[in-house]
This record gives C-alpha cells, structure tokens and sequence, in this order.
C-alpha cells in the first residue's frame, strides 16, 4: 500500500467519523467519502442502525420552507460556497467544514439536518452525482444579502422579511398576493 492511498484512505475515514457523529446517513457518508458501505458498516454502523428514512434528493423541500429554514440554508450555502471557490477547498472537506461551521452559528436548534445540508450542496454545486445545479446563490442589488433560489430566480428573501416589518401590518387576504420580487430599492 502506498503512502498516498494510505494517507488518502486515514482522511476518508476522519471524514467519515465528522459525518457519523454529524449524524449523516450511510449513503451520504459513502457519497461524501468514497467509501464503500461495507467498509462503513464494519466501521461505524455495527452497533448502531444508520438512520433510517428516505434520503432526500430533491430541492422541492427548500421551496416549501420558511423564510428561517431558507435563510438558515443559505447562511451554510455561502459558507460552503466561500469554502470552494475563495479557498479552493475539495468539495468533502469543505462540506463537512461547511456544516461544522454552520452548526455554530446556530447551537441551539439548527432547521438544516446534515442530509437537508447534502442535498442542498449537491444542488448548489452539482456535486456527488448531483447532476446540473438547479439552485444557485443569487446576490440581492438591493441589501446585498446572498442567499439561495432557483437557477433562474431572483426572491430576496431578507428584503420580503424587512418589508413585511417596515409596514408592520398583516394582510388578513385569503389570496395570496405573489411573491414579492427585490428588483429595486423598497419604498420604505
């Protein structure tokens, strides 16, 4: 055995154990690491079950969610993003980084599990078999926020929050008025 494949296999593993203790299920960890299953079984998973559930593989989940789980997601979105592309860190290490780092600025009770996090890079950045990025960190013109939408989209979800508590008033519309589009400066 080589000393590369040596040190590249001791990494792999170290990754592995971030992920576990992280909560990741096995897949993931397999995805993340390259690691086989069995390799992680034997490992990690003799004592305890990976968990259990259907592993998410779509964006649909950060469409349906509130402005905190998308503003929560997009905190880490950038983290990681910085991590790849100003540090030029590879993709694994910076995930896990990534959703280290997250998880401190949000101890108490994080909206992103470590799977939602997965998805939610490979969507960004299609990695790990993620295919074409359907999401993208998008730059508001108007309070320079970054946060994630659909490629192609362009709702600013801080700006919607800042207006809603600018006019302080709740619509008590039973239609929805459609989504408010940042495309200039707010009146207030």
């Amino acid at each position: 055995m080589s000393a590369v494949f040596a040190e590249t296999h001791i990494r792999a593993l170290q990754l592995a154990k971030d992920c576990v203790e992280m909560g990741a299920r096995m897949r993931t960890v397999s995805r993340i690491t390259g690691l086989s299953i069995k390799t992680l079984r034997s490992i990690f998973y003799l004592d305890s079950a990976s968990a259990s559930g259907r592993w998410p593989e779509s964006s649909d989940w950060y469409h349906r969610n509130t402005l905190v789980v998308k503003a929560e997601a997009s905190v880490f979105a950038v983290i990681l993003a910085t991590l790849l592309v100003e540090h030029r860190c590879k993709p694994a290490e910076a995930f896990v980084c990534a959703y280290r780092l997250y998880l401190e600025r949000f101890p108490l009770k994080p909206c992103l599990p470590f799977e939602r996090a997965f998805t939610l890079a490979c969507e960004l950045h299609g990695i790990w078999e993620g295919g074409p990025p359907k999401l993208t960190l998008h730059t508001c013109r108007v309070c320079r926020s970054r946060y994630v939408v659909a490629v192609g989209g362009s709702v600013c979800g801080l700006l919607r929050l800042r207006l809603l508590q600018a006019t302080k008033t709740i619509s008590t519309r039973t239609s929805s008025p459609g989504p408010f589009r940042c495309t200039g400066s707010p009146d207030w």
